[in-house]
């Protein structure tokens, strides 16, 4: 059932009691109450510190947590100055709907900037909110994403999916386009908010990539801002990752057929300008998930091999087989883009399921990571950075190949079997 707002009646009746802001920090939460306080209270300094002649709101939008993290929201006190909400969002359930909440409160309120941060964030200071906010508020731009450093173990889907695939794609180096903490305008808040896709999966987990897709394609502002590094509270990424996988890749997949007409003319590859000095900063160290990423790999080859003899061209199924082969796995980068382009054209062009087709790559992209692990160990920051740069670079020079693919696949007979 389609819903018409993400806000409760008392969300409602506390916008219209506030009635005008300028900026608007919204942090989604769902069991966080280890670190709620923390980010609130950060963010609430930030903006005091940073503008003390605006008039700011908080909100935490939550998503039925059934811990303590409403409680503690609201009970933690902020800078004097900021207008706190606390509320739950009602509609589909996932990140994607608390930000739809927090969306239509920024517009309620007519603000000039809002901006998202993660409610599990170790590393977020109160230099964060004029590093998102400035572009916005003096720069004139319309989308700002995140420019940091995170440890390569734990934003695999962002360096060898996300990253890649957006810049191909697109033409436009958004280095963090997962990041969660991003900032808005009030108008292209306004133009998402109007968006039909609220009760897809970008209502859940793919939001964050949704975003940045729409921005670049429909010729908004687009800036980086600076934060130095970003830590949280770690969890294991193949511990019920599946359904953030298939939603965020699958959103990415997506848009292809949606900006079908402008990918395949775009050649060049221009960096998104950064507003300010990025000095970036080594992460906090990330234990590898070996044993987990091996049995992951092995149970998605059992199931879905005689998929992916179906969805890859033979030259790369053979070369998937040979890197799943080996003691300590390694993916050529161009193995793997062709692969994800393979399965980008069946999911957009195939007679299948779609949500079968992620679920057979989920285990080529932990044979991916065990890969990644083992050629990044012992390496620092700024190896595996270029190392990221040139896979990237690899994806864009197989573009021929997705291109070819997508103009020439043919369905196969009986496609809707395969997995």
């Amino acid at each position: 059932m389609f819903v018409e707002t993400a806000l409760r009646p008392d969300a409602q009746k506390r916008v219209r009691s506030i009635g005008q802001a300028d900026l608007l920090v919204g942090i989604p939460t769902y069991k966080n109450a280890k670190t709620i306080a923390r980010v609130a209270q950060i963010a609430s300094e930030g903006m005091v510190r940073a503008y003390p002649n605006l008039r700011h709101v908080l909100v935490i939008a939550d998503g039925m947590s059934t811990d303590d993290t409403v409680q503690v929201a609201s009970d933690t006190p902020v800078a004097p100055g900021v207008e706190k909400i606390v509320t739950l969002y009602q509609g589909l359930m996932g990140k994607g709907t608390a930000i739809r909440a927090i969306f239509e409160i920024a517009q309620a309120l007519k603000v000039r900037a809002c901006l998202l941060l993660d409610a599990d964030l170790r590393s977020v200071m109160p230099e964060w909110i004029p590093a998102l906010a400035s572009p916005i508020l003096d720069g004139g731009y319309d989308y700002v994403t995140p420019l940091y450093s995170r440890h390569w173990h734990e934003v695999t889907i962002n360096d060898s999916l996300a990253y890649p695939m957006m810049r191909m794609l697109y033409g436009l180096d958004v280095r963090q386009p997962l990041g969660g903490e991003v900032s808005l305008s009030r108008d292209i808040l306004s133009y998402f908010l109007e968006r039909d896709v609220w009760e897809t999966d970008v209502a859940r987990f793919g939001l964050h990539i949704w975003m940045p897709t729409l921005a670049i394609n429909e010729g908004w502002q687009i800036a980086q801002a600076p934060l130095t590094t970003k830590t949280h509270d770690f969890r294991d990424p193949t511990i019920g990752f599946e359904p953030k996988f298939l939603q965020v890749v699958g959103t990415l997949f997506r848009m292809l057929s949606i900006y079908r007409r402008r990918w395949p003319t775009i050649q060049i590859i221009q960096p998104a300008p950064i507003w300010g000095e990025w000095h970036p900063v080594p992460p906090e160290p990330v234990s590898p998930m070996r044993q987990a990423l091996r049995e992951a790999v092995r149970k998605g080859a059992r199931r879905f091999r005689n998929g992916w003899s179906a969805i890859m061209l033979e030259q790369n199924f053979n070369a998937v087989m040979q890197v799943l082969g080996q003691d300590e796995p390694r993916f050529p980068a161009d193995v793997w883009a062709r692969a994800v382009f393979d399965f980008c054209v069946v999911y957009n062009k195939g007679e299948g399921d779609p949500d079968k087709v992620f679920m057979a790559l989920m285990p080529l992209y932990y044979l991916q990571k065990l890969s990644w692990i083992a050629a990044t160990e012992g390496k620092s920051f700024a190896d595996v950075e270029k190392m990221v740069q040139e896979e990237a670079d690899v994806f864009m020079e197989n573009k021929q190949y997705l291109l070819d693919r997508w103009t020439n696949y043919l369905p196969w007979e009986g496609d809707e079997t395969l997995l």
